[in-house]
């Protein structure tokens, strides 16, 4: 199962040929439910055993709950060599592939948001749009000019502008994301499914602490399949507490200057300066080790595409975190301006190309884990 996907193979419009894919992980999910070893392991295995025949719908919900710990894969007593060829790790990260084709609209993604190639056209196009407004407001001379004290961003970029352009690419990676999300939950069947508040909560507290990437308890079986380790799972907290320390930052400068008046550049012990910087270095040391892991990952349980895009997001939200530390060292020097406009085009590019990522799993993952938390509840009317 490792390598291309022979199932995954876009058709002449744009979609997956998900068919022959759902045939597979039915078959090999149907051998896991009569076997029921793994059931321990993770969520995937109690939830298959709720399904005695599975829809496409029931393997794409299981896909997005897999947190691809790879236990199973280690526990399996029917892998390669024996006949059944059993890689459930591998086919359910097919099916997630093949999901983010078949929910995330359009289904050709614009150039300048896919591939490595769009992505440099991306990367020009912000980057030449931010120097433009940077020129038109300020001049030539400002963008490369030396301060004696750190130097707000407003010199270079209106703050109007700047929200403007901001708040523009969220409110399309949220629509996007959002229609992603109501489309998977439709096809999933999630609308049978009543869910509660509680449902709901459960599941951010599962995804915050990603509960389901302890393996069964020792860990993931990552990057070797055959020795269990935390590190994975520690290296994704220290991303997520990194990144939501960041966006700790932004909305606290936000309060600082929208609220209470004071404008930027803010001191080194200010609230938005000190969770930016600690943000910015976890989110740092954790893409940077995850890096590390996925590069010695073992191939056997690993789709090349799904590999891909997992370097892709961790190589953006490096250069996101080296970026924005640079455009705090450099404030008060001449760098300031280059660097910051090159930041600012990191960070509109990125909130823009997020829905066509592997950022996107994020909103399929936690639909499966609300609707597996309402799942579970005791037959019976609910309060």
């Amino acid at each position: 199962m490792s390598g291309p996907s022979p199932f995954a193979t876009p058709s002449p419009e744009g979609r997956t040929r998900l068919p022959l894919l759902v045939d597979e992980a039915t078959r090999q999910l149907d051998i896991c439910n009569a076997c029921r070893y793994c059931e321990g392991l993770c969520a995937v295995f109690p939830a298959l055993s709720r399904r005695t025949v599975l829809s496409a719908g029931d393997v794409s919900q299981l896909a997005s709950l897999c947190h691809d710990c790879r236990a199973c894969y280690d526990a399996c007593m029917y892998t390669a060599p024996h006949e059944f060829d059993l890689n459930v790790p591998a086919v359910l990260t097919e099916v997630q592939l093949a999901d983010y084709q078949q929910y995330v609209w359009p289904a050709r993604v614009p150039r300048l948001l896919r591939g490595w190639t769009g992505l440099f056209t991306g990367a020009l196009a912000s980057a030449a749009l931010f120097v433009g407004i940077a020129a038109a407001h300020a001049g030539w001379a400002a963008i490369v000019a030396a301060h004696d004290t750190a130097a707000s961003p407003y010199r270079l970029i209106p703050d109007g502008v700047l929200a403007g352009l901001m708040l523009a690419a969220i409110a399309y990676a949220v629509a996007i994301g959002a229609l992603a999300a109501r489309s998977y939950w439709a096809a999933t069947g999630g609308g049978n499914v009543p869910v509660r508040p509680a449902d709901v909560l459960r599941a951010t507290w599962y995804a915050l602490t990603l509960r389901y990437l302890r393996g069964g308890g020792v860990g993931c079986y990552y990057p070797a399949d055959d020795k269990p380790s935390p590190g994975r799972r520690y290296l994704h907290l220290l991303t997520v507490a990194g990144f939501g320390l960041c966006v700790v930052s932004t909305a606290a400068a936000a309060v600082l200057q929208d609220i209470l008046g004071q404008q930027p550049p803010y001191a080194w012990l200010s609230a938005p300066v000190i969770s930016g910087t600690i943000g910015g270095i976890g989110l740092l040391a954790g893409c940077a080790g995850l890096l590390l892991l996925k590069a010695c990952s073992s191939a056997v349980t690993s789709i090349a595409q799904m590999t891909v895009k997992d370097y892709g997001l961790l190589t953006a939200l490096t250069f996101l975190a080296l970026s924005g530390l640079a455009v705090l060292l450099t404030r008060d020097t001449a760098a300031f301006g280059i660097i910051l406009l090159i930041h600012l085009a990191a960070v509109i590019l990125s909130f823009a190309s997020a829905p066509y990522s592997k950022f996107v799993h994020v909103v399929f993952r936690f639909a499966a884990l609300i609707r597996d938390n309402a799942e579970q509840l005791p037959a019976g009317p609910r309060p």
